[in-house]
């Protein structure tokens, strides 16, 4: 299985990031202060993340059915029922077609995600699909016939969700489906991007 070259790169990215955010919260630095300071690194890892894009996309991904990994590549449509994928360089553009879905997580650093789930179907019970991002957009596109709730987070970017628009700085939606409360089969997205859009439709 081909892995990234540089497996540090995006590790020290997200110890760093963690750092600053950990500081701001105890009151010990300013996040914002650091990023008016820092901002020309931010604008290297960004020029990374446009070469990178260049380059064939890979990203590791676990099956919780399945002991092993499979590499997955651009537009992969996959039938598992739940996903636990992450990715540091490039676009990741997922398609899942399962009819016993159970949610999982998703997560990418730099680079669009666009995920797929127009065509499953949910197992019973409520099951949780988390996506993350950094930098780049966020899309999901879900089913029309399923009830979902849904939470929308960008903190510089603007969020639609199912057709509710905020625009700026730091939105959030939530939405939840009229029979989502006491539905037997449901799905609770939460869609978190920091610097990018997100769009549930």
């Amino acid at each position: 299985m081909n892995t990234y070259r540089r497996p540090y790169l995006g590790g020290i990215i997200l110890i760093t990031l963690g750092i600053l955010f950990l500081l701001d919260t105890l009151n010990i630095a300013d996040f914002g202060d650091l990023i008016s300071t820092y901002w020309p690194l931010i604008l290297i890892f960004v020029g990374f993340s446009i070469l990178s894009k260049n380059r064939r996309h890979q990203a590791n991904t676990d099956i919780e059915e399945n002991t092993g990994s499979y590499v997955s590549d651009e537009r992969e449509k996959s039938d598992v029922s739940a996903i636990r994928s992450s990715s540091v360089f490039g676009d990741l553009d997922l398609k899942f077609s399962s009819k016993d879905f159970r949610g999982g997580s998703i997560s990418n650093v730099f680079g669009d995600t666009n995920i797929d789930l127009s065509e499953i179907a949910l197992a019973d019970g409520e099951h949780l699909l988390k996506v993350d991002g950094m930098f780049g957009d966020l899309h999901v596109l879900v089913p029309k016939d399923i009830e979902i709730y849904v939470a929308g987070k960008s903190v510089f970017g603007d969020v639609r969700v199912l057709g509710n628009l905020k625009t700026g700085f730091g939105q959030e939606i939530n939405y939840s489906s009229t029979g989502y409360p006491t539905a037997s089969r449901k799905l609770r997205l939460y869609a978190h991007q920091v610097f990018g859009d997100v769009r549930i439709w």
